[in-house]
């Protein structure tokens, strides 16, 4: 089981994920689970969303199309299997203490990582970092518009995640 999703002050390594972003945020959990990489904890987060969630990033999808801007099919990994993707989003670095996923687009740039540091014996701290870096008057309008969908997506992600399932 996890405990609530809390926000928590970004790590001073957010500004080498995107030099010069606009916006950052953190949250965590506790996972009740020992020796969990991160990207076992990024697929537990990412990779099942539930219906009501895909259902709103169908809708992104649909309306920034419009905008001939990137699109990300969230739960859809890289058919070829080459762990390029993680539901859908790009993997830009990954390690076992942290996976990078994001990419930019003529509009905004973003990076999510997800951390994991031992809580004891017994248990993992899973961060979520999104990192932000808004390219124009679209980006800045888009990022205002997404960021209450952003929030509530992020924490329950975090609070629903099957970690034990991951390992």
């Amino acid at each position: 089981m996890n405990t609530a999703a809390i926000a928590v002050m970004p790590g001073a390594s957010c500004h080498a994920l995107l030099p010069g972003h606009d916006f950052v945020d953190a949250y965590q959990v506790r996972a009740d689970i020992a020796g969990l990489d991160a990207r076992r904890a990024t697929d537990a987060i990412i990779k099942n969303p539930p219906g009501w969630i895909k259902q709103l990033m169908a809708t992104r999808n649909r309306v920034v199309r419009l905008f001939q801007l990137k699109t990300v099919e969230m739960g859809v990994d890289d058919p070829r299997g080459a762990q390029r993707t993680v539901g859908g989003f790009p993997v830009v670095a990954q390690s076992p203490q942290e996976v990078v996923l994001g990419f930019d687009d003529k509009h905004l740039d973003f990076r999510v990582s997800i951390t994991v540091a031992p809580d004891g014996e017994t248990a993992t701290e899973v961060t979520v970092t999104t990192v932000v870096k808004t390219n124009n008057l679209l980006g800045r309008t888009y990022l205002a518009t997404i960021m209450p969908f952003h929030r509530v997506i992020t924490r329950h992600l975090l609070e629903h995640a099957k970690f034990d399932q991951a390992v």
